[in-house]
């Protein structure tokens, strides 16, 4: 059964025990309000075992209708999605009990349940549960109690809201045994006002009830691993909620692959890598990142002298990490560097951020770490000074050959990867192949803007394995929710794409004449290249409504009577998303990002006194 001992407090006639377990038991809800003999009777009944963090706790045989008391330790409890993927709905902490609804109603487990760290466990059957509440009907009523307050919860609280407490940073490569990562997270920590500490090997003999105690009195515990395959770090992987892969960017990672307890994947997700760069800038990717990067769901630049981003990491470990989702609108994106103007002077860092075609070619600039005031020139040389779709051709595939904006990407973006922009980064473009969106999350950062912004009809489509991709826009304009599926703190989105965008004041324009709309100068009449713009969107108005519900802050600059081509209103764009922001900001307030908070925490900034 995959268990570290099994044993009973059976001894002859008489129940013998521990008295720290004794002191533990008086803490359950199960027993609260009942005497020493229904606690003698409870252990008499009942096994005691342990379940190295990461196993499945296997639900045949006597473990099958049976109750258990989580007395070290912690389980998850997961349940089957839609998709067929299993998922983490709730935590069953040290002190409580799980089982109970099966146990009652005699039904099939609808859960599975896996030990999220090195866990101990008391097992009473069935039959010695009825034999318990026959002689204590106290009990009966605890657990009747307990059941009606988790059903509340799950009512109130459909999704388990805990955060992740116990983090394993192992080491991939040699040397990196005493790099202190861990210490500087838990300092920045510390300032945020949390409880965070950091452990490592020399409390490698302590015994799990210790290292209970040990994160009930901190929010955070970091693991620190030695040798990937060492007695400690085996142990810091099965305790911990999260594993973080340390490794170096100038040296190789390496080939062997990582060995994980059994499902730790399903309970931690796959583990994060941390990319330390000792020059203190982006020295790329390593060796092998490719190849290794199957065993890694994310990644993250952590450079020398960079306090920030051990801040940024510190955000996301506290679940305050703010994503920015901006949506793609032609000359109307250009409000969301109003909008990001405004998010500055409140001091909201920006530390995950993805987009839309306009949208994602200003993410992308953020998550470069340009300033405001280089995002502006850029912008403007690029739209404003210069016409990125006049290149026009024969309309075989499009209006334009694309190379103008092919161009254009490449000198702002140059080569460069992605994976090693120093802030995480994503956009969507769509796939006309599969009729589904694509997340560009790897490769040349031009190339998935070129994608995301290819409007179809006006932009060639970018060929991806065989696959069409187009302008986001027509699936996905406003991707939060892609962004929520890996959130780590407030969502802040920005959409500019408006109720209605696009008018005619002839109702019979369609029907004209070549001749008479030439004469009339197109005056009223929406172009082809408008008409193709606004395509690009509308269909992902749904799509836009639903995702919309996601955010958690969000910006609507009302840019009234501007155009997806207005590219000379630049400057008026930019004002009014700023304008926009900074009242909503005076309003609703700004996430507050410093601090330590179990929920959203949010900061009204007061007008100074006149």
């Amino acid at each position: 059964m995959n268990m570290a001992f099994l044993s009973s407090f059976r001894v002859g006639r008489e129940t013998v025990y521990p008295d720290s377990l004794r002191a533990r038991l008086r803490n359950f809800p199960l027993l609260n309000e009942v005497g020493e003999a229904a606690l003698k009777r409870l252990l008499a009944e009942a096994n005691w075992f342990g379940l190295p963090g990461g196993t499945l706790l296997k639900r045949d045989g006597e473990n099958n209708h049976a109750l258990f008391l989580v007395v070290t330790g912690s389980l998850g409890v997961f349940v089957e999605d839609d998709h067929g993927a299993r998922r983490l709905v709730a935590h069953v902490a040290a002190g409580e009990t799980v089982g109970e609804m099966s146990l009652i109603s005699g039904e099939p487990h609808s859960a599975q349940l896996v030990a999220l760290r090195d866990t101990e466990l008391l097992r009473i059957s069935r039959e010695g549960f009825d034999s318990l509440i026959a002689r204590h009907p106290r009990v009966m009523l605890n657990l009747m109690r307990i059941v009606v307050r988790r059903l509340q919860e799950t009512t109130h609280r459909p999704t388990d809201g805990s955060r992740p407490k116990t983090f394993a940073i192992v080491p991939l490569q040699d040397g990196l045994q005493n790099e202190p990562i861990a210490q500087r997270l838990a300092a920045a920590l510390v300032e945020m006002g949390s409880k965070a500490a950091v452990l490592d090997s020399s409390s490698a003999e302590q015994p799990a009830e210790w290292f209970n105690a040990f994160e009930a009195a901190h929010d955070i515990v970091f693991y620190r691993g030695e040798a990937p395959d060492s007695p400690w770090t085996n142990l810091c992987l099965r305790q911990a909620d999260r594993i973080y892969l340390l490794a170096r960017s100038d040296m190789p990672l390496p080939l062997r692959p990582l060995d994980m307890p059994a499902f730790k994947e399903r309970a931690t997700g796959r583990p994060q890598l941390l990319l330390l760069h000792p020059q203190g800038r982006s020295q790329g990717l390593p060796d092998h990142f490719a190849l290794r990067s199957g065993i890694f769901q994310s990644h993250h630049h952590i450079r020398a002298g960079q306090p920030d981003d051990i801040k940024r990491m510190a955000r996301f470990v506290a679940g305050r990490a703010v994503g920015l989702v901006l949506a793609g609108g032609g000359a109307r994106g250009f409000a969301h560097i109003g909008v990001l103007k405004a998010l500055q002077e409140a001091h909201v860092p920006i530390d995950h951020l993805g987009g839309t075609s306009m949208g994602a070619i200003i993410a992308a600039g953020l998550a470069l770490e340009w300033s405001i005031e280089e995002l502006t020139d850029r912008m403007r040389a690029a739209f404003v000074d210069n016409n990125p779709l006049s290149d026009y051709t024969l309309p075989l595939i499009a209006l334009v050959r694309g190379r103008k904006v092919s161009n254009l990407l490449r000198e702002n973006f140059g080569e460069g990867r992605i994976e090693e922009l120093p802030k995480p980064f994503f956009c969507v473009s769509s796939d006309l192949t599969s009729g589904r969106i694509h997340v560009h999350r790897a490769g040349p950062v031009w190339r998935a803007l070129r994608a995301s912004v290819a409007l179809p009809g006006i932009l060639p489509p970018v060929t991806h394995h065989g696959h069409l991709l187009v302008d986001g826009g027509v699936m996905n304009n406003l991707p939060v929710d892609v962004m929520a599926q890996n959130a780590q703190g407030p969502i802040i989105a920005s959409d500019v794409t408006g109720e209605l965008d696009l008018r005619v004041a002839d109702d019979q324009y369609g029907e004209r004449s070549i001749w008479w709309l030439l004469a009339q100068q197109m005056r009223g009449t929406p172009s082809i290249v408008s008409i193709l713009m606004r395509s690009g969107t509308v269909g992902s108005e749904a799509q836009r409504r639903v995702v919309r519900e996601q955010a958690d802050y969000l910006f609507e600059p009302p840019l009234k009577d501007l155009g997806l081509r207005d590219w000379k209103a630049f400057d008026r764009a930019i004002a009014e998303g700023y304008a926009h922001a900074t009242a909503r900001i005076e309003q609703q307030g700004i996430p507050l990002t410093d601090v330590w908070s179990e929920g959203p925490a949010v900061a009204i900034p007061h007008k100074e006194a006149v």
